[in-house]
């Protein structure tokens, strides 16, 4: 029988401790998910000099690091971004020694077309602190 490996040993060209950490640190983040259920904890609050005890359910806790995932946007517009996908993009930027990062990517874009990458961005900023606003609240 023949084995068929297809270079996995060569795992350890690609993956450095940088790239390693990284990978789990996304996987970190992409595993925190509210707990399916009804958990509450107590929180103390002080109001005019009073302090008193309020009922706080986990799924707040849990859901405000939920917007990490919002990094996957950003990975997404990268990867479906005409720069990265495009072959005369790729080599003119590799003979320039040009990284296509998803700095580089946002920068073309603002350059691009500014009103739209600012009105996205003011947007899903907007939207995404009066979410945590009205959850811390």
């Amino acid at each position: 029988l023949f084995a068929v490996d297809n270079c996995v040993e060569d795992w350890r060209i690609a993956i450095s401790w940088r790239r390693g950490m990284q990978l789990l640190l996304e996987i970190i983040v992409c595993a925190i998910h509210p707990i399916p259920g009804d958990f509450y904890f107590m929180w103390p609050t002080s109001l005019k000099q009073t302090v008193q005890s309020v009922q706080v359910p986990v799924d707040i806790i849990l859901s405000l690091p939920m917007f990490f995932r919002l990094y996957l946007i950003c990975r997404v517009m990268l990867l479906h971004s005409r720069l990265f996908t495009d072959a005369s993009s790729r080599s003119i930027g590799a003979l320039n020694r040009i990284n296509f990062d998803t700095r580089f990517v946002l920068k073309t874009l603002m350059t691009i077309c500014p009103g739209t990458v600012l009105l996205v961005f003011m947007l899903s900023l907007w939207i995404i602190a009066s979410w945590t606003l009205r959850a811390c609240e």
